[in-house]
C-alpha cells in the first residue's frame, strides 16, 4: 500500500467507502448484529463492576440552584432541595443493566460531623421489598452543592417479568446513637420484559 501512486489510493479509498456503508446499513436495519451478551457472561462480567454511585459536583448548578431554591435555615443541620432519579431503560431484559441517573442539592453545615448514606429499597409491583443497599455517600457528598450521580442496577437471569418500584433515600446520621434522619425521598418505576 506504501508504493500505491496517488490515484490508486483514490481508487481503494473509493472500493472501502461502499463496503463501509453497506457494512452500517446492514447493521442498523438488524440484518447484520453484534452478538448479544450471554447472561452466563453478564454474570462473570458483574464481579469486575463497581456499583457505588459516583457522584460529580458542578459548580455552574450549584450557583444556578442556590439562585431558585431556599438557603439552609438557620439551626439545621442539613436539608435537601432536590432529589430526583431518571432510569435508561426504563424496560429491561434479564442479564443487563439499568442506568440510575440522579440530581441531588444539598444544603449541610460545614461544621457537622455527619454520616450520609443513600438507601436504595426495590418493591414488586404488589409492594413486596425483594433488596436493599445501603451506601456510604459521605465522602462523595462532601459540601453543600449540585451533584449528578450515575449507578448501575443489574438485572440477573431470574428476575421475574413485571413491574417494580425503586425508591431512594438519603439519610442523615450525626453519630452512631442518633436516629437516622430522611432527608429526601424519591421513587421511580421501571419493568422486567422477557430474555427472548
Amino acid at each position: 500500500m506504501f508504493d500505491m501512486t496517488r490515484a490508486q489510493r483514490c481508487f481503494h479509498l473509493r472500493r472501502l467507502v461502499p463496503v463501509i456503508l453497506v457494512g452500517l446499513s446492514l447493521m442498523a436495519s438488524g440484518c447484520a448484529t453484534i452478538p448479544e451478551e450471554t447472561c452466563e457472561q453478564f454474570e462473570a462480567n458483574r464481579k469486575d463492576i463497581d456499583y457505588s454511585t459516583q457522584y460529580q459536583f458542578s459548580e455552574s448548578d450549584t450557583e444556578t440552584a442556590a439562585k431558585n431554591f431556599k438557603p439552609l435555615p438557620r439551626g439545621a443541620n442539613a436539608v435537601v432541595r432536590l432529589y430526583r432519579v431518571q432510569l435508561d431503560p426504563p424496560k429491561v431484559k434479564p442479564c443487563r443493566h439499568l442506568t440510575i441517573h440522579k440530581e441531588i442539592y444539598l444544603l449541610q453545615n460545614a461544621r457537622l460531623k455527619r454520616t450520609l448514606e443513600e438507601v436504595r429499597e426495590i418493591y414488586t409491583s404488589d409492594g413486596a421489598l425483594i433488596a436493599t443497599k445501603t451506601e456510604s455517600v459521605s465522602d462523595r457528598l462532601r459540601t453543600s452543592g449540585y451533584y449528578t450521580g450515575e449507578t448501575m442496577l443489574p438485572i440477573p437471569e431470574n428476575a421475574p417479568m413485571g413491574k417494580y418500584r425503586i425508591v431512594s433515600k438519603l439519610v442523615l446520621k450525626t453519630n452512631k446513637k442518633s436516629k437516622a434522619i430522611v432527608l429526601a425521598k424519591t421513587s421511580v418505576s421501571f419493568q422486567v420484559l422477557s430474555r427472548q
